[in-house]
């Protein structure tokens, strides 16, 4: 039987198309061809074709991961705003930076060995504590692009970072849902929810320090999330021991993805807490295997076609 499932505390519905879905493997596509064409101003010896770089990571005296201002930033220097009856705009000041994660070319982040991805989840935290100095600054949000149908136009693995005056609508209705449920309840909602989840079939992988499971109301196939034990509202006051871990299960779900799924394209993003806000940070995986059409734009409602459940069980196997 097809479903409506609503998220564990918005007010967000999908339709889990049952008797639409697939099996994991009918959606396996080409996977992309990695083709280098001219200089990618990523790779090493290209380091003057970037902006000034802000951060770097070495080893054995080469760079081995690299942070510097977007040549194209989303971003603007000036704080202005301007309001006339119904038109509001404001300058979209704020930082636009991108994290190199790898010197080599070819080679993804799920490749990565979990050691190299604890060192840019540390990267990660030390952009989220500079960008969070700024008074300015009401949001940062650390993303991920991979593939053409996620959004990327250079190849070379690599994160972006964008930090915003202003919370983001998706950020603001999580917070104010969490806050919500608190009043009523007494509890952090994440906190009942990876507890409940890991007891349930939407159960994936699961260590010391960190969780992953398929949501229960999914707006993508695949879709899973990562999210600490301990309440912890954003990257940065993760432990030593906390990050490697959180950097295992990172590993361990892209490196299944990859996998199985033949290297699809992906989003992934982390929400961590605004300031003097206190929602528990998690990161989301939205692997991008099938597109939103008028169904989706016209009624903000998601058709998905695959399980949360049957996802879990494939990342499992």
């Amino acid at each position: 039987m097809n479903e409506l499932r609503k998220d564990y505390i918005l007010d967000r519905w999908v339709i889990i198309a049952k008797e639409r879905g697939k099996r994991p493997h009918e959606f396996l596509k080409e996977r992309e061809k990695r083709e280098k064409r001219g200089l990618c101003f990523f790779c090493p010896g290209n380091e003057h074709t970037t902006p000034p770089e802000i951060s770097r990571i070495e080893e054995d005296g080469k760079w081995l991961i690299r942070c510097f201002p977007n040549k194209f930033p989303a971003t603007a220097t000036e704080v202005k705003t301007f309001e006339e009856n119904l038109l509001v705009r404001m300058s979209a000041y704020g930082r636009h930076e991108v994290i190199v994660e790898t010197p080599e070319h070819d080679t993804c982040l799920g490749d990565l060995n979990v050691e190299h991805i604890a060192k840019i989840i540390d990267m990660y935290s030390e952009r989220l504590i500079e960008n969070k100095k700024d008074p300015r600054i009401g949001y940062v949000l650390i993303f991920k692009n991979k593939g053409k149908e996620a959004g990327t136009s250079l190849e070379h693995s690599h994160t972006q970072l964008i930090a915003l005056r202003t919370v983001p609508t998706a950020v603001r209705e999580e917070v104010d849902a969490s806050k919500k449920y608190i009043k009523e309840n007494g509890n952090c909602p994440f906190c009942d929810i990876w507890k409940m989840e890991m007891k349930s079939e939407r159960r994936i992988f699961e260590n010391k320090y960190m969780v992953a499971f398929a949501p229960f109301a999914p707006r993508f196939s695949f879709e899973a999330w990562i999210m600490p034990k301990r309440h912890v509202t954003s990257l940065e006051f993760l432990n030593e021991k906390e990050r490697f871990s959180f950097a295992e299960i990172l590993k361990k779900l892209i490196s299944k993805l990859n996998s199985s799924m033949n290297y699809p394209p992906y989003n992934f993003y982390l929400h961590v807490s605004p300031k003097k806000e206190d929602l528990h940070f998690h990161l989301e995986l939205c692997p991008r295997m099938s597109k939103w059409a008028g169904f989706e734009l016209g009624s903000g409602l998601v058709i998905n076609t695959m399980p949360p459940e049957l996802a879990a069980k494939h990342y499992r196997e």
